[in-house]
């Protein structure tokens, strides 16, 4: 009927401007760069950052679950978020406030709009400083500050604690085998924090816990891990272990593999055949070692391993380095972590799917490795 065509051409009008269902948001892909920012080894959650896939240079954060089952995804972080903690407390970091000025910075999470607040009042530091913010055991905020020395091998160290609203300067301190997380809480003193051979805290001055470390050429030296008691263990730049019981007085090579004494006889090339990583987590009580197992190029693995109080070492898992993606692609381990007690991730960085992008990831409880699964972003 004729007056039925203009309603219909309406109806028709209206559908064409109803929006479609949004596309899923791309937030990275296999070919993104995933850092991890920070890890509160408290709750386990860790915190990655994302770079901009836009022209905009805002990228994403993304907070992932000591499991490894949940992950939230959060756009435009703050400009400049740099330093993040490994430590028993939300994740802190710092922003730049001007010329040789710092603002710490705390992780709210969804308790505030950039999930953001600022801690305490700005720290002034030295120019061309690095920074490394953690906690102690009282639950105390620290900054640590690394700044270049003339002397070989050392770097100098300031420390900061947070004492109510105002960032309290604890003194400095010359160090050597600072490691990669540069700062954690120190098993010595409940007050007090680690970063390499020095031990700050708020109730004593400024020392060095360790008598020394390994003599290797500057090409091999490496970080030391404060362990229990008087126990510590120093992993060299090509990945050989040294340990000791007596707080650095003696250092031994530790001559174990996965495989057996064979290797330091020669027949397998460390930095080659195979290679050793520390995944990164607070290993106080309990050094671990992930091993690259390259023997076999077409067959590369990833095995787990811990050293026990006893002294032994204790191979806990072996899993192929790669997982392969429903549309083919390979995706190898790029992160390992340790986020609480005996939980292992092995993330092999982002993907992107029909539903959108997460992370693809495996997970081992301290019994058995799970299948690899991938972990889709929630977004607010």
């Amino acid at each position: 009927m004729p007056f039925m065509r203009p309603l219909l051409l309406a109806a028709l009008a209206l559908l064409v401007s109803l929006p479609t269902a949004a596309a899923p948001l791309a937030i990275c892909d296999g070919s993104t760069a995933v850092t991890l920012l920070g890890m509160d080894t408290a709750s386990g959650r860790m915190l990655f950052s994302i770079p901009s896939t836009g022209e905009d240079g805002r990228g994403w954060l993304v907070e992932l679950d000591p499991e490894g089952r949940e992950a939230r995804a959060w756009p435009n972080p703050p400009k400049g978020l740099f330093g993040g903690s490994v430590g028993p407390g939300p994740v802190l970091a710092v922003t730049s406030c001007g010329t040789s000025c710092l603002q710490p910075m705390r992780w709210t999470g969804g308790a505030s709009d950039s999930g953001w607040e600022p801690l305490g009042d700005p720290l002034t530091s030295p120019t061309a400083a690095t920074v490394t913010p953690t906690y102690d055991n009282t639950g105390a905020p620290w900054v640590i500050l690394h700044g270049a020395s003339r002397q070989d091998g050392q770097i100098q160290a300031w420390a900061f604690r947070m004492e109510g609203r105002e960032w309290k300067n604890v003194g400095g301190q010359m160090v050597t085998a600072v490691g990669q997380p540069s700062a954690l809480p120190a098993p010595q003193r409940k007050d007090g924090v680690l970063t390499g051979t020095a031990l700050f805290s708020s109730s004593g001055r400024p020392e060095v816990w360790v008598t020394g470390v390994p003599s290797l050429p500057a090409e091999r030296r490496g970080q030391i891990i404060a362990l229990t008691g008087t126990s510590a263990a120093y992993v060299s730049a090509d990945g050989v272990v040294y340990l000791s019981d007596d707080s650095g007085k003696g250092w031994r090579r530790s001559t174990w593999t996965p495989w057996g004494t064979q290797s330091t006889a020669g027949m397998w090339r460390q930095g080659t055949d195979y290679w050793v990583d520390l995944p990164v987590g607070d290993h106080r009580g309990a050094l671990r070692l992930v091993w690259f197992d390259r023997r076999r190029p077409t067959e590369e693995t990833v095995v787990l391993t811990r050293l026990a109080p006893s002294g032994d070492w204790i191979r806990l898992s072996e899993t192929r380095s790669e997982v392969r993606s429903k549309s083919g692609e390979q995706l190898p381990v790029t992160q390992v972590l340790v986020p609480k007690g005996e939980i292992w991730l092995l993330l092999s960085g982002c993907a992107a799917t029909a539903q959108g992008s997460g992370f693809v990831l495996r997970s081992f409880d301290g019994t058995a490795l799970s299948a690899s699964r991938f972990v889709p972003f929630r977004t607010r």
